[in-house]
């Protein structure tokens, strides 16, 4: 988990703790929650910015390698290492461990909100205001590639890998499809041409899955400041892949500070 405060923890859900939860469950025949505590708890590296804007905005763990990545509002991408070890104080138990591997400056640093973990590519991909960016912490930190969106200014607000395709979400409610093998955004095909018609030539727009129109709680803020403009987009804040490649879900709500709504949808 990370914190608004600048710290990570690792929490641990055991067998105990889901079997005693489904007994009571069981018992009262209504929803029990049971309650656990963090197993480690670190801070992030502040010595270079602003303590105060090191909130931790988004995680993505690396299972081979053991590894936890994190990006942090001042624009700083961390590596940390999660692992556990048998201590013997006071006596012998499992201890877990955070250590710091690396802290990094990212190269675009406005609104860095997501963070994905391709296995298959060994990269962490940062979605900033305008750019996608590849960190791979086996290179130097110098060779960081990045790809600008081609919606700028709205943000990337998820991203995620399925094999070789990049999916990114925008805040105006757009999904593009990123190719990492040809470094390109997959484009639409142009409808092929009718008998006695000419195709249109020249490159064809890239291809852009669009969210629709969600739900939106007509409130007080709405009313008094929102309520000329018809349509808003739905951000897209989070969406996966089903198992297959063929399903994906899709999940956000309305940009602007201050509005309430949100928007699900499963394409296919």
């Amino acid at each position: 988990s990370g914190s608004r405060d600048g710290s990570m923890g690792l929490w641990e859900v055991t067998e105990d703790v889901l079997s005693k939860s489904d007994a009571r469950h069981n018992l009262s025949q209504v929803p029990v929650y049971a309650h656990i505590t963090h197993r480690a708890l670190k801070d992030i590296p502040k010595e270079n910015t602003n303590p105060d804007n090191c909130k931790v905005r988004a995680l993505a763990f690396n299972n081979k390698n053991k590894e936890l990545g994190a990006v942090s509002l001042d624009g700083y991408f961390h590596l940390w290492k999660a692992e556990h070890t048998l201590s013997k104080v006071p006596f012998l138990f499992w201890c877990y461990i955070l250590k710091i591997l690396l802290s990094t400056k990212l190269p675009y640093c406005r609104e860095n909100v997501c963070l994905a973990y391709g296995q298959e590519w060994s990269v962490y991909a940062v979605g900033s205001q305008a750019h996608v960016s590849f960190l791979d912490p086996r290179q130097p930190s110098h060779n960081v590639k990045s790809v600008c969106s081609k919606e700028r200014g709205s943000g990337i607000r998820s991203v995620s890998f399925y094999e070789h395709i990049i999916t990114v979400g925008t805040g105006h409610g757009s999904l593009l499809f990123y190719d990492i093998r040809a470094q390109r955004f997959l484009d639409e095909r142009p409808p092929r041409a009718c008998y006695g018609q000419k195709q249109k030539l020249g490159g064809s727009e890239i291809l852009k899955l669009t969210t629709g129109k969600g739900w939106l709680n007509h409130d007080e803020t709405w009313r008094n400041y929102f309520a000329e403009i018809n349509f808003f987009p739905n951000a897209v804040y989070t969406h996966c892949y089903d198992s297959s490649g063929t399903k994906l879900f899709v999940a956000g709500g309305p940009l602007p500070s201050g509005l309430h709504g949100n928007y699900a949808g499963l394409w296919s």
